[in-house]
């Protein structure tokens, strides 16, 4: 934070935020009251949104580690990373780069996440653009091979579709607009095989 100029000292902030995160709930929590949430946030904001480089890559990874978690901290902690903007931040950065398989990997698991944290989550990743985003690279991707992308692909699209009121609902019909349906329907009948 008190070098947000020097680009060592933030690339190695954010491997080690990254690193620490992965390690346990509670270095997730302390990363995050020591202001890393508002702090990453601030750095993929300020990236330059025509250029991918190591500072989205490691700023989606490290958003993606300090707001997992389905316990009263980790939820808190994800409301705290919508209210810094990680939400839009993230989904500009997949629409804006949709050939970088690394943003797009960690922007899945980021909509993943923050979506099942409450339906007001949902509903400002939908805002944001992700349902078509999330549709494009389900429909990009190989109908030859199963992978991550296929998979990340529908949980993200699950989570965000969720709910049974008139804005899930909405968002289940706008998925289905984008074309998440048969996409769906294609990758899962390519793939008759993955459980």
């Amino acid at each position: 934070q008190a070098h947000p100029q020097v680009a060592e000292v933030q690339q190695q902030g954010r491997i080690i935020v990254i690193n620490m995160c992965a390690a346990s709930d509670a270095h997730s929590q302390r990363v995050a009251d020591a202001g890393a949430i508002e702090a990453i946030v601030a750095a993929l904001q300020a990236a330059d949104p025509e250029e991918w480089d190591e500072v989205e890559q490691d700023c989606c990874q490290a958003l993606a580690n300090v707001c997992s978690g389905t316990c009263a901290a980790g939820l808190a902690r994800k409301q705290r990373a919508a209210d810094a903007g990680a939400i839009e931040a993230i989904v500009a950065a997949v629409q804006a780069h949709p050939q970088v398989a690394e943003v797009q990997q960690q922007g899945r698991i980021i909509v993943i996440n923050m979506c099942a944290a409450s339906d007001a989550h949902s509903q400002r990743v939908a805002d944001a653009g992700a349902i078509e985003a999330i549709v494009a690279a389900l429909q990009a991707a190989d109908p030859e091979e199963w992978d991550e992308v296929e998979q990340d692909c529908c949980q993200a699209l699950a989570n965000v579709c969720s709910g049974t009121c008139a804005a899930g609902l909405a968002r289940k019909q706008r998925a289905a607009d984008a074309g998440a349906i048969e996409a769906i329907v294609a990758a899962v009948q390519a793939h008759p095989q993955v459980a």
